[in-house]
This record gives C-alpha cells, structure tokens and sequence, in this order.
C-alpha cells in the first residue's frame, strides 16, 4: 500500500443523495456541489473534537434536512469517523489515509528542496494537501471552500479550473497572505475579517459568517437530582458556586490566571472545574499542563479537573455550573464556546479579546480586561456574581436570548447564502 491513500464511502451509499425529496429540497439543477477542505489535523465527523471540524459536522448535520448543497468533505481518516460518517445520506465524506508519518516528513523535506532549487514552480510541501490536489483535479465542483488550514500551500490550486476557490477564516491572522487563488474570503468575526484585509494581498472580497452551534445539544433540561448527581460525582456539594472553565489548556488560553484568581477568593464554597485537554482528544502532554496540574494539587479540593470531554457530553458540566469563565490571554477569533455557555443559559465572565465580543455581549458577561490586573479583576468578576443571584439570573435569561441568534440552522443558511453568491 502507499504511503498516501483516500478512501470515499461507498458508492451505493452515495447515490442515496440523488433521492431527493420535494420538501427536502429545490430544483435539482440549482443545488451548487461544494467542496468543503478540511485542515488535516482532527477528522470529520468530529469524532476526536476541534472547533472547525465540529463547525463542518453541523454543516453536515443540517444539510441532512435542508440539502441546499451537494456537500463533500475532505477529512484526515481516523476508523471512528469513517463509522460516524455511514449515516450521512446527503454528504460524501472524502477520506485521506496518510498512514506513514515518515514518509510525510520526507515528502516535505524533498519538496522543501526543490522548492528552494526552483522557486519559479509552485510547490505544496504538505502530503496531505497535495492529496487534495490530486483529488481536486479530477473531480467537479461549483465551490471548493478550505476551512482554516496554512493558506501558503494553497498557490497550486490555481490550476484548478471551472470551481471558484473560497478561503473559511477561523484565525486572526498575523503575517501577509497570499490571496491570489481564494475569490473570497469568509470570516468567523469583524475582527478577524478586519485582519484579513490588512494582511492578504491583493485585498479580495470578505464576508462576515459567524459561526453556530447544535443548540439543543446545550438546552437540554436537567433536573436538580441529576444536577445534583453530577456534582456529587466531581465531589461538589449541593450548595457550592460552581465556575466552569471549557476549552483546551494551552497557555493563551490563560488557565493559570483562572486558577490563580480562585485562589484569590477566599471562600472554600467557590469551586472551579476544568473541562479540557491540551489538544482536544489527542493525548499530549506539555510542560503548561503540568504547571496547571501542579496549582490544581495546590488548590485541592477547590478544582476538580476532568480532561478531554466530547462535546456532546459538555452539557452535563455546564447545567452543573452556576457561571462560566473565558479567560482569554490571546485576541479569539470568535466565540464558540461563550455561545455554548450561553445556550446553556450560563452567565459569563470574558475577557476583552477579538471576536469574543461579537457573541458576547455585555448584557450576559461582565468583561475584564487583558492586562496585569487580570487575576484581581477575574477573582472579583467571580465575586460579584456569586453574590448577586439577581444578576444571576438577568444574564442567564440575557444569554439564552443571546445563543438563539447562533444556531445551526442560522449559520448553515448564512453559509449557503455567502457560498453561493
């Protein structure tokens, strides 16, 4: 077997696709076929967790009932995604098996060469991009819309004819782009948006589509035994004021200041739990992680702290918080996981940083700025809402409000519509 394989489901199952219904979709000949290009790193469906690929597997999700589009994924392979992706009846899920890690590092150092030897040539250095390539080339699509990923080994894909290139941005980014090959931009944010137009040359058209999320998945109704329950479980009483943080612990995700600040609150009944991992389902282990375990031993029993947890499980954590804390070293993006905590009717603590904002406004947040009083300012935002049920709860109502504007429906129509135009 090569190094490089891809694999797509079947195709009997992928002729379910042309038995289109009248109510589940328009004129057959208006569907536009896309082609959605995943960064290679976690594999949709989302079995192994990540931001974009979860964003993708909505995407997917909702097709199944409005099918607006002919959708195809390119996805890394991983086996239980291959299994998630069998139920799909209205996206073709393109699998890429790069199955020989040395042999993609000496695709890259080779390519690097020739790169250097003949900089005329345009090169793609990335083994699973160049699988794409070839992918591309002999397939058809109206649209073929790259979701996050490294924009400079996208030059190639000039070459492909007949399909109008769209780059999905997902980051903030920092250094000059590229934009030759993408018709447009998307943007998950302003201010991600704003940063495209400063750094990519030439300027190309952008449009702002901030993301959604399953919103049902963190409106479900939990009762106060199965709240209770679960608090028992993580070693929370009944009474305590519970502060979630949800997210990976990496540094700029600013855990350490988290858990410096509920050092700061000097009441035993103020908990902390930590839902995340460094590299979402991954097993990675850094020297941050260790120095946020090592507060964690310090704090006891103040911080419990649970690793990676999918994210249809999130929601037992959050109706089992009293508030949420996005402590935000670095300018976000955007804001997906103040929206969940909002959908689950969370009142937020955020920190002022990109995107965030453009979920999270003030109304459901009390928003502290990123400078050297921050732990001070997280540890009395804590304070002030453990103190004031009333505020509690105008947040909470505020936030439901709020995360309704974000569901997955919005974003899949606001994608079609931006995609398509």
């Amino acid at each position: 077997m090569s190094a490089t394989t891809i694999m797509a489901q079947s195709d009997k199952k992928n002729q379910a696709s042309d038995k289109r219904t009248a109510n589940n979709t328009a004129d057959v000949s208006s569907v536009k076929r896309v082609c959605l290009i995943t960064p290679g790193t976690l594999p949709v469906p989302a079995t192994r967790g990540g931001a974009i690929e979860t964003l993708v597997t909505l995407l997917m999700d909702v097709n199944e009932n409005s099918h607006l589009i002919d959708l195809t994924v390119v996805s890394i392979f991983e086996p239980e995604a291959e299994k998630s992706a069998s139920k799909y009846r209205f996206s073709k899920i393109v699998f890429i098996r790069n199955n020989n890690p040395i042999m993609a590092k000496l695709y890259r150092f080779l390519k690097r060469f020739l790169a250097k030897c003949i900089p005329s040539r345009e090169w793609i250095t990335d083994m699973y991009v160049s699988s794409v390539f070839r992918f591309l080339k002999r397939s058809k699509f109206d649209h073929i819309v790259f979701e996050g990923g490294n924009c400079k080994g996208y030059d190639a894909f000039r070459m492909i004819q007949d399909s109008e290139i769209i780059y999905h941005l997902h980051f903030n980014p920092e250094d000059r782009i590229d934009n030759r090959c993408f018709a447009k931009c998307l943007a998950v944010s302003g201010f991600v948006a704003d940063s495209w137009c400063r750094e990519c040359d030439p300027v190309s058209t952008v449009e702002v589509i901030h993301n959604g999320i399953d919103l049902s998945r963190f409106q479900r109704e939990v009762t106060k035994d199965e709240r209770d329950s679960v608090r028992a479980g993580l070693g929370f009483a009944s009474d305590d004021f519970v502060v979630l943080y949800c997210g990976r612990i990496i540094e700029v995700k600013g855990v350490l200041e988290l858990l410096e600040a509920i050092r700061r609150v000097d009441d035993a009944h103020v908990r902390l739990l930590i839902v995340g991992s460094p590299d979402f389902a991954r097993s990675s282990h850094t020297s941050y992680l260790d120095r946020v375990q090592s507060l964690v031993d310090e704090l006891g029993g103040r911080v419990v702290f649970t690793g990676y947890v999918p994210n249809e499980g999130v929601y037992r954590y959050s109706k089992s918080a009293d508030m949420q804390v996005v402590p935000s070293l670095w300018e976000e993006a955007a804001g997906l996981v103040g929206v969940e905590a909002m959908a689950a009717g969370l009142p937020l603590v955020v920190t002022r940083s990109g995107g965030l904002q453009e979920y999270v406004p003030e109304e459901c947040s009390i928003v502290v700025e990123r400078d050297e009083g921050l732990v001070d300012s997280l540890a009395a935002a804590i304070r002030r809402l453990e103190g004031d049920r009333q505020l509690r709860e105008r947040m909470s109502e505020a936030a439901v409000r709020q995360a309704a504007r974000f569901s997955g429906e919005s974003f899949y129509r606001a994608f079609v519509d931006a995609v398509g135009r």
